[in-house]
């Protein structure tokens, strides 16, 4: 009897030892999609207790906001982890699904510029073989460059620069940004200010007038 379970073990161990070898070339990939899934489940079951209302020595406000700050960064971990071995997910490979997981995880640690830079680079890879959505990469790219103190490449990021209108941060060359613009299909700097604009407008606030010389377009 021992002598039998002995050779069921060593069959499986030997079966798992033969999967393994088959997937040497991609150690981990075949589960990246389900484990995005996994961490974007974790991280809406712990958002959702989060009172975002709640006063800052509310000691239960207090427990769940550093839960989620713990789970951020776990799932950013591990992301990066699944990036260095695996890249960005694919739309042909891991699926729409996976990348949009992956965008919504990267967005939680926009604090930390390693990662940031990670994620730039991998977005940037997997773009070139149109498996990746060059949004999320001129977004990212913009961001990371705000972040670090240079102008913008693609002119996704605005601020607010008094109580009702917004304007970009400084971008590079603005014809090229233009050009970067309509190869991705995205509308011009002027119309894409101006719908922002027009959201963030309260009923306090007048409508921007563009036509005054005095506000920028």
């Amino acid at each position: 009897m021992m002598a039998r379970r002995r050779m069921q073990v060593l069959g499986g161990l030997l079966a798992t030892l033969a999967l393994a070898a088959q997937a040497q070339a991609a150690p981990g990939c075949a589960s990246y999609a389900s484990e995005l899934g996994v961490m974007v489940e974790a991280l809406e079951a712990v958002r959702s207790r989060v009172d975002y209302l709640a006063p800052p020595d509310d000691p239960v406000a207090a427990r769940h906001r550093a839960q989620l700050e713990l789970v951020e960064r776990d799932n950013a971990s591990r992301l990066g982890a699944l990036m260095a071995a695996c890249g960005w997910p694919r739309s042909s490979v891991e699926g729409l699904e996976a990348a949009r997981r992956a965008w919504l995880i990267a967005q939680q640690r926009s604090e930390d510029l390693p990662f940031q830079r990670q994620v730039v680079r991998q977005l940037e890879l997997a773009a070139l073989d149109g498996e990746a959505s060059v949004i999320h990469l001129a977004t990212a790219s913009d961001r990371l460059a705000v972040k670090e103190g240079r102008p913008q490449r693609y002119g996704t990021q605005l601020r607010q620069v008094d109580s009702c209108v917004w304007d970009y941060y400084p971008l590079e060359d603005t014809a090229r940004v233009e050009a970067r613009r309509r190869r991705l299909g995205l509308p011009s700097l002027a119309d894409h200010k101006r719908s922002i604009n027009a959201m963030i407008i309260t009923e306090n606030c007048p409508p921007p007038d563009f036509s005054n010389p005095n506000i920028k377009r």
